[in-house]
């Protein structure tokens, strides 16, 4: 679970870091989603047994907030002819860039928690 926060961790701050060169920030914004996706799914297949409620709800709310957002995407494409910008900012960049910051804390609260219960030996 160490593996997967800090995979998480260090791919936000490298999309954190590319925003300071226009447009790659928003571009690695789509491989930040990616992989978090990924890692949501290896959290959900992996470790979902170990979790206790709280960490289940923070996963479950996630995934909530995921589809959300992508029902959000689909329907400012599909009604494109309708939507302008103030739609379509926060459902491909406002939105994820929040959900980026909540996996990232959701996946450091999971890791302090399973360490805890399970702390590595003293030697």
């Amino acid at each position: 679970m160490k593996t997967i926060h800090q995979i998480n961790f260090w791919t936000f701050i490298i999309n954190l870091i590319l925003f300071l060169i226009p447009f790659l920030g928003m571009l690695f914004m789509m491989v930040l989603g990616f992989v978090q996706i990924i890692l949501a799914l290896a959290i959900v297949f992996c470790h979902y047994r170990r979790l206790d409620r709280n960490m289940r709800t923070m996963i479950i709310g996630y995934w909530i907030f995921v589809v959300i957002n992508f029902i959000g995407i689909g329907a400012t494409h599909f009604y494109s002819n309708f939507a302008n910008d103030a739609l379509v900012i926060p459902f491909l960049f406002l939105i994820p860039g929040a959900l980026a910051i909540y996996f990232v804390y959701t996946t450091y609260t999971i890791t302090k928690n399973l360490n805890h219960e399970h702390p590595a030996p003293q030697y």
